[in-house]
């Protein structure tokens, strides 16, 4: 591998959230879960006086909104403390889970701030009914004031899906029991993830260091990872299927009971989550799936230059083969490599990420208890963004590094915003993490000078198409069938690998040797069981990053600032809203996304061209 330049300073790979806590067992956690506790009940009090005000919220006495506008502040105000706290104690343990599962103390607190979190939903209910039963007047005078303005949007986009509300009674009992019961389910995945082990050519380790393998030059190794993940899920397979039945049985319960009076479908709740409409989630599936042979030409390419007729499982996520022996990339030459890349777009976001790793808020050390997967996370007070990965010296964690650094700098970019208004959905957060991706992808491609270089980097581009074109809208199709599936019944392990099967074979057809029915077991986001659907958000950020990538060219120097603009707007505009007034595009319809999907075809024709030119026709 060629030389980067290093970072400015020694990094770090480990965590240092030691300005918080000083360790799970710290004594400081009780004592902030103790005053978290009275600061709720304290809002429980003052809110439990609007339950005799929701009969007549439509209707409130313009003499007593002033009154009742000071009330609503003082409970804001009151609420938006506590949040900073329970946020700051709640990152800061669900972090230590994830390097340790097996961590006692905070698998003693996880289940305690997840019944805080509930207790303050459930106690604040009346106060939040009455904000979503009362009239457009009352709400258009209580956003006038300077400390309510920052939840204008929030309570604007809430009430959309107000004639979906069940009383306050049944509103805390339902928050109360998805506690001990909806979300245990969750937490059980989570631990069970953490601890199972995976034997791989006489070796046992966790789950996070299987799945890095499947990145592994050698394809051996490749596939006695794929076969050793499998086996390790298909001793669980059982309880995982509880698992999925649970969640998704209290899902369409719970939809069930809100369509009194109105028929709400399982993918409006997404929908609305994500900040987008129906209308949009079709457009953006059904543009796909016309131009799924995108994908396939990504994979039939890919298998050529491996030497084969078809790509198999264990191969979609294959590093491309190198000309000489591929060279582990040193986590500071990761963040050097990533650094360099962001200077494109802006100085200051490749500081940031140098930063990121100076001060100790990533964390990629593999451990042997480690959680699966990568993410973004950060703590409210003050904000400060965290990343957690497995980093193992590959090119697809340098990209996952790339991609959980775009989200930090969406966090970052937002922090002077207060925390009402930089809620962001799924789908534009998306969208900034892979921005970042593109732009390390773009640098790679610069610095490549023959065109075997030039194959290896458009190699990710092609697998990047793949994914995102095929296996994102399979786990889609499959989340669908699972929800119709679990309507007439308890779902059982052989019927989930049949509905994975059918969904597979539905876009990637013949373009694989063979299919992993086991997924729905391995895959963490089905059994998440505070959000549903954690999948088409990906295909959406892809599509979407890509659109904006686009327009550089168009706006200069002047594009940094745009993007910025844009990225801070997404905590207080719908999707749609958001395009129409940074692009002046329509989400909803398909000639938006076609676009997007020639710029997609366009690299993946450029991937078809250097493989005939290295490897030949």
């Amino acid at each position: 591998m060629q030389t980067i330049d290093q970072p400015r300073a020694a990094l770090r790979q480990t965590w240092d959230n030691t300005a918080f806590f000083s360790g799970t067992g710290d004594r400081k956690i009780i004592q902030t879960i103790d005053s978290l506790k009275a600061d709720i009940i304290e809002i429980g009090t003052a809110c439990k006086p609007f339950t005799a005000l929701i009969a007549t919220a439509e209707t409130i006495d313009p003499a007593n909104s002033n009154s009742l506008i000071d009330q609503i502040r003082s409970i804001h105000q009151k609420r938006r403390a506590v949040l900073k706290q329970l946020g700051n104690v709640s990152t800061y343990i669900s972090s230590a889970l994830s390097t340790d599962t097996q961590d006692t103390d905070a698998k003693t607190w996880m289940p305690i701030l997840q019944k805080l979190s509930a207790d303050l939903t459930e106690l604040m209910t009346p106060f939040n009914v009455f904000l979503m039963r009362t009239s457009e007047a009352f709400i258009n005078q209580l956003v006038q004031d300077p400390e309510l303005a920052e939840i204008d949007f929030l309570i604007r986009h809430a009430r959309k899906h107000k004639d979906q509300l069940l009383s306050v009674e049944e509103e805390q009992l339902v928050t109360a029991l998805a506690t001990n019961g909806l979300h245990t389910w969750g937490n059980l995945y989570t631990e069970l993830a953490g601890t199972l082990k995976c034997e791989i050519n006489g070796e046992s380790m966790g789950l996070a260091k299987a799945a890095n393998l499947l990145s592994h030059a050698d394809a051996s190794i490749r596939q006695a990872a794929w076969e050793g993940i499998r086996d390790a899920w298909s001793d669980y397979q059982s309880p995982v299927a509880a698992g999925l039945s649970a969640i998704n049985g209290w899902r369409l319960e719970e939809t069930k009971k809100r369509s009194g009076q109105r028929e709400l479908h399982y993918l409006d709740k997404s929908c609305h989550q994500s900040r987008i409409s129906r209308e949009t989630l079709d457009a953006l599936i059904d543009t796909t799936y016309q131009h799924k042979e995108i994908g396939h030409r990504a994979l039939n390419a890919m298998a050529k230059v491996l030497g084969q007729k078809q790509m198999n499982p264990w191969d979609v996520m294959a590093p491309p083969p190198a000309a000489g022996k591929a060279e582990e990339i040193s986590f500071d030459e990761a963040i050097a490599l990533i650094a360099k890349a962001f200077n494109h777009l802006t100085p200051k976001m490749g500081d940031f990420a140098i930063m990121m790793a100076e001060k100790g808020w990533i964390d990629g050390k593999p451990t042997p208890n480690r959680s699966t997967g990568a993410y973004c996370t950060k703590f409210s007070d003050p904000k400060e963004p965290r990343i957690f990965l497995t980093y193992e010296g590959t090119m697809t964690n340098v990209l996952t590094l790339a991609h959980e650094l775009g989200h930090a700098w969406h966090n970052w970019v937002m922090r002077d915003l207060s925390s009402m208004q930089s809620r962001y959905p799924m789908t534009l957060a998306e969208t900034a993490s892979i921005f970042a991706e593109t732009l390390v992808r773009d640098a790679l491609t610069q610095q490549a000078t023959t065109p075997q270089q030039q194959l290896e980097i458009a190699w990710q581009d092609a697998q990047e198409a793949a994914i995102m074109l095929l296996n994102i809208p399979a786990r889609f199709e499959f989340e669908k069938r699972l929800v119709e599936a679990r309507k007439v019944g308890a779902l059982r392990p052989a019927q989930l690998c049949t509905l994975m099967n059918e969904s597979w074979e539905k876009w990637f057809e013949n373009s694989l040797s063979g299919y992993d029915d086991l997924f729905w077991a391995s895959k963490l986001h089905f059994s998440i069981s505070s959000l549903g659907f954690y999948n088409y958000p990906y295909l959406f950020g892809y599509l979407f990053s890509l659109g904006i990538y686009a327009q550089q060219d168009n706006y200069g120097d002047q594009f940094n600032q745009r993007y910025t603009d844009l990225l801070r707007d997404t905590g207080i505009m719908t999707a749609e809203e958001v395009v129409q007034k940074h692009l002046k595009k329509d989400l909803s319809q398909p000639k938006f996304w076609e676009d997007s999907l020639g710029i997609v075809e366009t690299s993946v024709t450029h991937f078809e061209k250097l493989v005939e030119q290295v490897i030949g026709a």
